[in-house]
């Protein structure tokens, strides 16, 4: 998957909950570990938006 693709869906995915990264943008880290835990948790038969709903909701709420 392309990178740039995972980081629109990530941006678009912290605005649902209220989060505008480009006013509150997310640590150069914290990029990368959201995208590699995406990147682990997909499985062929899961679609790339919901692992990355997974990864952001479980980042909001602190569950990492």
């Amino acid at each position: 998957m392309d990178e740039k693709f995972l980081l629109k869906m990530l941006r678009n995915s912290f605005l649902q909950y209220g989060r505008d990264l480009n006013e509150d943008p997310l640590s150069k880290d914290d990029y990368i570990q959201l995208i590699k835990k995406a990147a682990i948790e997909k499985d062929p038969n899961t679609e790339w938006y919901e692992v990355i709903e997974d990864v952001v909701y479980a980042y909001i709420t602190n569950q990492e």
